[in-house]
């Protein structure tokens, strides 16, 4: 496990005092409510521990942007900026910016990233006709090195992981119906191997937009959007190498999904969001249960914003929705009028319904790929100045512990003027410590 000489010195401090506290003369009191007993000494220290090392686990590291030049020469490739973790994204990076390809890494344009969980290995889905699939790990030297390049399972579009990040599902567009394909990771190397056995691939209808896993019970949830019925597929593994569909039909939606991948699950609550085509109510939630069977939230469909007009525009069907981590937030990008803007939603802790807050700021011009990093301190997405200074930028928000939302201290970062520069298709976070 990677660990920095700050976390040493916090760790050793807490263990001598976690020692003290039991060296030390206490009333004796096996009361975890009295201040003076033994047990409350035991229980706040090892509360210190324990916040120390997950915050200190969870800080960002870098953001990982997909990028392509439209114009001659035609490049594509990755960049990945440095995330402070008081500060945020600065302005510096490394990159793999190469001619495009047609038979190898960049592609014609990178389609999709990925960072799979407890990893610093950046996933790549190139687009067609080169349809690749790419790893690239970030070292914690700020070294980006490719580990792998080879064809993907047909046409690969969007991408889910396993909580644990030794397994991907990609969903291939190529085959007809369209269908989900599992690969194997080897953590330590970073390479990928195709694991098409028992149920796998299984199909999922047409227009998959999102794949979404839940290892606490065994579930994957894939968006559809085109050709009823298009809903909520939900499969249940019933083995290594078997799913079986829940109810044996999707989950149908009162409205079309938007073309989006805005399948947001939050685990420890069971609760699962998304978007839908709505004029007016564009959010849908669902809790689920351990079988896999949803159940529409009480005040679902909800509504961002009273003056809610439409969508981010569609960019190779990215995210415009994300919840933090702890399952108390959400965060969403759309348009009032001709004015893009992200908004801040608390979710209820009894109900999970979605409540406005007063959290609104107006972004650039097409915002999208909307991320929250796993420290809940950052969220970030990709927009452009229009025809003001004409540049591409990362902007990024910074939420409080007491839940308000700011500006980041460096948003907007530049990546590019717009005429011939390099446009920016997706963004993934790293966390800093990966073990």
């Amino acid at each position: 496990m990677t660990v920095r000489s700050q976390f040493i010195s916090r760790a050793f401090f807490i263990t001598i005092l976690f020692a003290f506290a039991f060296q030390c003369k206490m009333a004796e009191l096996n009361n975890p409510g009295d201040p003076l007993s033994k047990e409350f000494a035991k229980q706040s220290v090892f509360a210190e521990f324990v916040r120390y090392f997950l915050i200190e686990k969870a800080l960002p590291e870098a953001l990982a942007v997909a990028l392509k030049k439209s114009t001659v020469p035609y490049e594509a490739g990755i960049r990945v900026y440095r995330v402070d973790s008081e500060i945020g994204v600065i302005d510096d990076y490394v990159s793999d910016i190469r001619a495009a390809s047609s038979s190898a890494f960049p592609g014609c344009s990178p389609y999709r990233i990925g960072v799979p969980p407890s990893s610093r290995d950046i996933i790549t889905f190139t687009d067609y006709p080169s349809n690749r699939i790419v790893v690239h790990r970030y070292g914690t030297d700020r070294s980006l090195n490719l580990i792998e390049d080879q064809p993907s399972i047909g046409n690969p579009r969007v991408m889910g992981f396993s909580t644990d990040g030794m397994t991907i599902y990609q969903v291939n567009s190529a085959s007809s119906p369209v269908t989900i394909n599992r690969w194997s990771r080897n953590p330590l190397s970073g390479s990928l191997s195709a694991n098409n056995v028992g149920s796998y691939p299984y199909s999922v209808g047409c227009g998959p937009v999102a794949v979404r896993a839940s290892d606490n019970d065994d579930l994957i949830f894939t968006l559809s959007t085109t050709i009823i019925p298009f809903g909520i597929n939900v499969h249940k593994k019933t083995g290594i190498d078997n799913v079986t569909m829940v109810g044996g039909t999707p989950v149908t939606l009162p409205d079309n999904p938007s073309f989006l991948e805005n399948l947001c699950i939050v685990e420890s609550k069971r609760l699962l969001y998304g978007t839908s085509i709505n004029s007016t109510y564009p959010i849908y939630g669902y809790r689920y249960d351990n079988s896999g069977a949803l159940t529409l939230l009480p005040g679902s469909p909800f509504s961002p914003d009273p003056s809610f007009s439409a969508h981010i525009p569609n960019l190779n069907s990215s995210t415009s929705l994300a919840v933090d981590p702890t399952g108390n937030y959400a965060a969403f990008l759309y348009q009032t009028g001709a004015t893009y803007n992200i908004r801040l939603l608390q979710i209820d802790s009894s109900s999970g319904n979605l409540i406005q807050t007063n959290q609104k700021f107006t972004a650039g011009n097409g915002p999208n790929a909307l991320q929250w990093d796993k420290s809940g301190k950052f969220v970030y997405f990709t927009s452009d100045t229009g025809g003001t200074t004409n540049n591409y930028q990362i902007e990024y928000f910074m939420l409080s512990p007491d839940g308000t939302l700011s500006k980041g201290q460096n948003s907007p970062v530049i990546i590019s003027p717009m005429a011939n520069g390099y446009a920016p298709q997706d963004i993934k976070p790293i966390q800093r410590y990966y073990h």
